[in-house]
Order: C-alpha cells, then sequence, then structure tokens
C-alpha cells in the first residue's frame, strides 16, 4: 500500500462515511480517522467490524447502522450521525450493491433493490444531511461511483445504470449546492475487495494483463483520491467524476475482456 497523503484541513472536521464497514468504504472511514477527523462509520450488517475500527479510534469513531434500502434507514442515519459527531461537514457515500444481471433474466426486484441502494439513498442522505452541510462553511460530499457508470456494463446493466445516474446527481448537485458545499465523485475500475472477491479470483489475472496500469485497484488508491476531494487541496473542483481505474476506460469494453 502507498503511503496515505496528509491533509492538515481536514483534522478536526466531521464526516459521514457510508457502508463503512467492508471495502472501500472502511479505508475511506480508516483513512479520515487517520487524518484525525470525527467519523460516523455506517454499517448495515457488518456491525463487529464497524466496531472492531471504532474500538481503534474511540474518541473518533461512531458506529451508526442503518438499511440504506429504505427512505427510513437514510433519515435515520442522517439524523444519528450528526447527534453522534455534532454536526456533519463531509458526506461519502460508499454503501451500494453489485449483482449479475443479464438483461433477458432481469427481475423487477433486482432491479428495484439496485437503484433504491445505489441511487435513491444518496438523494435522500444528500437532502437529510443538507442542512448540517451548509451550516457548515467547508462541506463536500463525494459520491462513490463506478467505471461501469461511464462506459456501461455487459450482463450488468442494472448495476451501471444505477451509477450512470449517481454521476447526474454528482453534476445537478455541484450546482444547486454550490459554493456552499462542494459535489464530487470517484469511480472505481476493477478494485480488490471482498464484493470483487469472487469475480477478481476468476478474472483478475486477465483484467490486470489489459489494464495500462497492469494491475488492479486497491482501496487505497481510491481512498487517497477520496481525501484529496474532501479536502481543500481540490477547492476549486466541483461536479468531476475521478476515475480511478489504472486506465481502463482507455481499453476496450469489459464485455470484450470476458468474451476472450
Amino acid at each position: 500500500m502507498s503511503p496515505t497523503p496528509r491533509f492538515p484541513d481536514l483534522a478536526g472536521t466531521r464526516a459521514l462515511v457510508t457502508g463503512a464497514s467492508s471495502g472501500i468504504g472502511l479505508g475511506i472511514a480508516e483513512a479520515f480517522l487517520e487524518q484525525g477527523m470525527k467519523v460516523a462509520v455506517h454499517y448495515h450488517r457488518q456491525r463487529d467490524a464497524a466496531l472492531a475500527l471504532c474500538a481503534r479510534y474511540p474518541a473518533l469513531a461512531f458506529a451508526v447502522g442503518a438499511d440504506l434500502g429504505t427512505e427510513a434507514g437514510c433519515v435515520s442515519l442522517a439524523r444519528e450521525a450528526r447527534a453522534a459527531l455534532g454536526g456533519i461537514d463531509h458526506l461519502v457515500h460508499s454503501a451500494g450493491v453489485w449483482s449479475d444481471g443479464p438483461i433477458a433474466s432481469m427481475t423487477a426486484g433486482t432491479l428495484e433493490a439496485t437503484f433504491r441502494l445505489n441511487v435513491f439513498s444518496a438523494f435522500y442522505l444528500v437532502r437529510e444531511c443538507v442542512g448540517a452541510l451548509r451550516e457548515s462553511g467547508r462541506s463536500t460530499v463525494v459520491l462513490i461511483g463506478s467505471t461501469a457508470g461511464r462506459r456501461g456494463e455487459a450482463g450488468h446493466s442494472h448495476y451501471a445504470a444505477s451509477k450512470g445516474a449517481l454521476q447526474s446527481l454528482c453534476m445537478s448537485l455541484a450546482v444547486e449546492l454550490a459554493p456552499a458545499v462542494r459535489t464530487n465523485m470517484v469511480s472505481p475500475g476493477w478494485v480488490v475487495t471482498p464484493m470483487a472477491a469472487e469475480a477478481v479470483a476468476e478474472k483478475g489475472a486477465l483484467i490486470s494483463g489489459v489494464l495500462p496500469n497492469r494491475r488492479l485497484g486497491r482501496v487505497d488508491d481510491v481512498t487517497n483520491a477520496v481525501l484529496f476531494l474532501a479536502s481543500t487541496a481540490s477547492g476549486h473542483v466541483l461536479g468531476e467524476n475521478l476515475d480511478v481505474s489504472g486506465g481502463a476506460l482507455l481499453i476496450v469494453p469489459r464485455g470484450q475482456i470476458e468474451a476472450r
């Protein structure tokens, strides 16, 4: 792993990080805590992982459970996080779901569940947090997307469409909430995480072999991008979608890789 960059302006600020009990969300929460930030560590089912992180940073980290597949869960999370932190300066929405879904067998349940967690939750969370973010005067929203939302993804049209919607939301919020709140997005490509473990085991060597950077992404590749966008170092960056993909968007679509 590469060294975590330091952003002194983040120390003492307050962040809500969703999906913070595993994978990219966990890495973001940990990186924020290392900066000296106070963090509301959201979890859904993996309570023990969230509590373990909080135990390492007892004065800074607060575990908050919620089901973001429902509006009520999003409302509850925003309120509990604000109460625990005393306000919210940064919202990082990393929680999401990924599944296989060829269009010929796509069910209404799968489609709706994907959009509820990947898209609707972002609307609800920003809506519920915007008052606190505007009060802060130094606030940011960072949405975690995917390269799938940038170019599509065969066999995962529901997931790609949800992440494409998230990019449109990002650009809209960047204008609507500025200058009080800066909104940006980070779109990882293939990253070695528990959610992608099965696919990485099956196709990781093939994928890394065609990437210009010749490796799959690491969690810290993504967290470092989020740190930059949350910091005043990116103070004139709004509505951008920062790809962290090792050059994946410069090569053939993933569907063609799978066909090899």
